[in-house]
C-alpha cells in the first residue's frame, strides 16, 4: 500500500487566495450593478442605420434615460416617431402611429420591471435596474 503524502507550499497558499480574491471582486461587482436608480431604456428597431439609405430599415437603435429625468424623447420606427414622455419618475408613450394605440393605452409605467411595447412600430420602453429593496410576496 502506498501512502500518499500532499504538501502545501506557499505558493498553493497564494494561488488559492488569489483565486479567491478573484471570485469575490467578481460577486461584488455583479451585486452592485444591479443596485442604484432605475434607467428606462428604449429600443427601436426598423430604424435606418447612420448612413445608410432610408429605404434600409434594419438597424437598431438604443437610448438609456434615468428614470428621474424630465425628458420627451421622439422614437423613429418603420410607422413614423412615437412620443415618449418622462416625466416625476414615470414614462408613458403620448404619441403613436400605430393603429391601435395599445402602447398609450398601457399607460404610465414606474417600477423596474415593468415595459411598454408598440409593435407595429417595433418600440420597446422598459424599466431595468432597483428602487429600494422591497420584499416579494413570498416573503411578506
Amino acid at each position: 500500500m502506498l501512502k500518499s503524502r500532499v504538501r502545501i507550499r506557499g505558493l498553493d497558499i497564494c494561488i488559492f487566495l488569489f483565486a479567491l480574491l478573484i471570485i469575490g471582486l467578481i460577486s461584488l461587482q455583479s451585486y452592485v450593478r444591479g443596485r442604484g436608480t432605475p434607467e428606462i431604456m428604449i429600443e427601436a428597431a426598423g430604424v435606418p442605420a447612420a448612413g445608410a439609405p432610408a429605404a434600409d430599415m434594419s438597424g437598431e437603435q438604443q437610448w438609456i434615460y434615468p428614470l428621474d429625468a424630465d425628458e420627451t424623447v421622439r422614437v423613429p420606427g418603420p410607422l413614423g416617431d412615437t412620443v415618449v414622455v418622462i416625466q416625476d419618475g414615470t414614462v408613458e408613450v403620448v404619441s403613436s402611429p400605430c393603429p391601435q394605440k395599445i402602447c398609450i393605452k398601457t399607460g404610465r409605467i414606474s417600477k423596474p420591471g415593468q415595459w411598454i411595447a408598440c409593435l407595429p412600430n417595433r418600440v420597446f420602453i422598459s424599466i431595468r435596474g432597483r428602487e429600494k429593496e422591497q420584499p416579494d410576496a413570498i416573503s411578506q
